[in-house]
């Protein structure tokens, strides 16, 4: 355990309560304490596994007895962290694992069922702890436990939005180890296109953060198909989401049109982002490929949602292919049997 740590806890690594922090000698940044008025504390130990991560300290601007309540309420909270900064580490240390993997996939089957069964594992192990975080930290956003500041809100805010990334992370790693696994099948049902595309279009209805506009452009007279709905719509859902993440102002265009003679219905994703460059084209659709890694890290992911949309159309029976030019955005076409 670090110097700071060590001085900050003691020998037991309990949770330490002071009543006023600014005259305690253990206080790592006393004069950090008085501008900010920052008086009473507990500081809880960030432990998993018997191993200390860190130190959780919560304030108070006035001198505070904490209640029993109060104290084992932080402490949970706190052992809650811990939990999901290890996994997060291990979530890390999988992926790292995983794209190195990949690498040799084709001359070594047993290490892709191998890599498949921890991840799957692992992806589960990271939902308890994470979901737990969620709840906690929205409880407190919404001033369930106590009045939360404007400063507070913003943090928080980010706190549950980066967890909800992370959720989706493992989420989509779950989609792959059963797709890699051949446990995804197909449930065929009729689908009314011009319903479904009009229910679609309905979780888009809202404003964005960002200088963008929807055009949706598909005829009523659509024609009921047999598929599998709930696979098409993660499809699409996929792309429009990638079309938004991707382009910072601009349109994002959706379209949807019958061919007769090939009896298929084919659907368009055009933006107007930041594009793809044509030599990275035909690695778009790989496990763990993203477009540029230089650029498109700043908008997060692990590059398997393009993937899963690969996979599902195949599925589908059906095909996908991407245009694209940089600067000026991308056009994903996926043609879909009736």
């Amino acid at each position: 355990m670090g110097g700071d740590l060590v001085r900050m806890l003691p020998q037991d690594n309990a949770p330490v309560v002071i009543r006023n922090i600014q005259a305690d000698p253990r206080a790592l940044s006393p004069e950090f304490l008085r501008k900010n008025g920052l008086v009473s504390c507990i500081r809880d130990p960030l432990t998993a596994s018997d191993q200390v991560l860190g130190v959780l300290s919560f304030f108070t601007k006035e001198e505070h007895d904490l209640t029993g309540q109060e104290t084992e309420f932080l402490t949970t909270l706190a052992g809650q962290a811990a939990i999901a900064i290890q996994n997060s580490q291990l979530y890390e240390r999988t992926k790292r694992q995983a794209q190195e993997l990949t690498k040799v996939m084709a001359a070594m089957d047993q290490a892709n069922r191998v890599k498949d069964e921890f991840l799957s594992v692992m992806s589960h192990e990271l939902r308890t702890p994470l979901n737990v975080v969620m709840g906690f930290t929205g409880m407190i956003k919404d001033g369930l436990l106590g009045e939360v500041n404007g400063e507070q809100q913003r943090a928080l805010g980010k706190v549950v939005t980066h967890s909800d990334d992370l959720l989706k992370m493992i989420t989509e790693i779950l989609q792959v180890t059963s797709l890699e696994a051949h446990a995804v099948g197909v449930e065929v049902q009729e689908v009314s296109l011009s319903s479904f595309l009009d229910d679609l279009k309905s979780n888009y209805e809202f404003p964005v953060k960002k200088e963008l506009s929807f055009s949706w452009d598909y005829s009523s007279e659509l024609p009921t198909m047999r598929t599998d709905g709930e696979k098409l719509k993660h499809i699409l859902q996929n792309l429009i989401n990638n079309a938004v993440k991707f382009t910072e102002r601009g349109q994002v265009m959706i379209s949807a049109r019958y061919n007769p003679k090939a009896k298929a219905v084919e659907f368009k994703v055009a933006d107007t982002g930041i594009g793809i460059q044509k030599e990275l084209l035909p690695t778009i659709f790989e496990m763990f490929r993203q477009g540029d890694s230089s650029e498109t890290r700043s908008y997060g992911g692990v590059g398997i949602g393009l993937y899963i949309v690969r996979k599902f159309t195949d599925l589908l029976g059906g095909t996908i292919d991407a245009v694209s030019e940089p600067g000026k955005g991308s056009i994903f076409t996926v043609t879909i049997p009736c």
